[in-house]
């Protein structure tokens, strides 16, 4: 039996004792205890691309270790949980993919209880400029229902949720099977009108990926599919408040106009997350953190882990630290429908972050990550794993 008093930011701000046992909270009571710790369910990435040089579109089965490699970087950040996601390709490639991501986790059961599924952002997405971002044009295609068995069947029937573009050929059909086999259908990187989003959700579809990004630079003021993601009170969205993709007032305004009680926060980190500022092929880190298509000051993705996504979100989505860890932590478990197994309250699963918080910045340092009732990362004890640059795939 293991115990953690400290203050409990998402029960109000008081003292509590959390006792657990094997996987399972068992009580939450009370303390009187003094202390300046605070602990929560932990932080949870429902979309990551790669870190620390490594991506999750897995090519070899060497490669299969950066799933360890990830999980083992993340957990120094209090990111207890994440998504692997696997991006738009062609099919022997998604095949590959999601085959090696299925064997990593079967192989190794301490990733598994940080890894509670994968992510398909594409291949059915828009291929229009702007809404496809920077997906590849030549693997875009519509819904294929055998084509998604045949990945679902690879990855050990692993894929959580997939990401579309509603308003492709056949999707409301593709929507309903994908929901009736217990998958998550978002909507992403989309041209969608009002109607492809009525039908969406009516098929069943329950969340928008990144919210704000992957779209067009201009769009009709009034009526756009932002505005329509944004009203729509049957869904939940996901903003990345890395403090690059959407700007201050931006960021606001969006998880006002959603909600906080529907909206969540991911990073969509890629390979190049962690790294130092510099030149990577032809993508540059600014010293600021953001990536960038080399001579222009386009967007090439994200960098910043969850914890930095948090401490931001805090700072320019003006919501309080008890908004803010809620965003990033039991949000997301909701959105993916895990929330009876992540949260604060006897009977979830001890799997929780214990930290630090301090208003000046914000500034959130991690003390202790515990996964499933175990403790796997310990600041002042655990040796920190170290990201390898020499390993960068620049193939993402």
């Amino acid at each position: 039996m293991s115990t953690i008093t400290a203050r409990v930011p998402l029960l109000g701000g008081g003292v509590y004792t959390v006792v657990f046992e094997g996987r399972t909270i068992q009580s939450i009571t009370k303390s009187r205890k003094k202390t300046d710790l605070c602990v929560g369910p932990t932080l949870f990435d429902i979309q990551v691309n790669g870190y620390g040089g490594e991506t999750c579109k897995i090519r070899s089965p060497e490669k299969k270790e950066v799933l360890r490699f990830i999980t083992q970087l993340f957990r120094q950040v209090g990111v207890g949980w994440w998504i692997p996601t696997v991006c738009t390709g062609q099919p022997e490639t998604l095949k590959t993919a999601f085959q090696y991501l299925g064997e990593a986790v079967s192989e190794d059961p301490d990733v598994a209880d940080s890894i509670p599924g994968f992510h398909l952002e594409g291949p059915y997405l828009s291929p229009e400029e702007g809404p496809r971002g920077v997906h590849d044009l030549d693997a875009i295609r519509p819904p294929d229902w055998d084509e998604f068995r045949r990945l679902q069947d690879c990855s050990g029937n692993r894929i959580r949720y997939i990401t579309l573009a509603p308003e492709a050929t056949g999707a409301p059909e593709f929507i309903r099977k994908c929901v009736d086999s217990g998958v998550v259908v978002s909507m992403g990187h989309t041209n969608l009108g009002r109607d492809d989003l009525r039908r969406a959700v009516e098929a069943g579809a329950t969340l928008s990926t990144h919210l704000g990004n992957g779209a067009h630079d201009m769009i009709q003021r009034h009526n756009n599919y932002l505005w329509y993601q944004l009203a729509c009170r049957e869904t939940f969205a996901s903003f990345i408040s890395d403090g690059q993709h959407l700007p201050e007032d931006c960021l606001t305004c969006m998880l006002r106009a959603k909600g906080l009680d529907l909206s969540v926060i991911t990073s969509d980190c890629v390979n190049l997350g962690g790294l130092p500022a510099g030149l990577y092929g032809g993508v540059e880190m600014l010293p600021s953190g953001r990536l960038c298509a080399v001579g222009t000051k386009n967007l090439a993705g994200s960098s910043s882990q969850l914890l930095e996504c948090t401490e931001t979100v805090i700072r320019l989505g003006r919501v309080s630290h008890e908004e803010g860890w809620r965003l990033a932590s039991v949000q997301p478990a909701r959105a993916l429908r895990l929330d009876s197994r992540l949260g604060m309250e006897p009977g979830k699963e001890a799997t929780l972050t214990v930290y630090r918080y301090r208003d000046e910045g914000p500034r959130i340092d991690v003390v202790e990550t515990w996964v499933a009732g175990r403790k796997v990362f310990d600041a002042e004890r655990s040796e920190r794993v170290a990201i390898r640059q020499g390993s960068l795939d620049m193939r993402e």
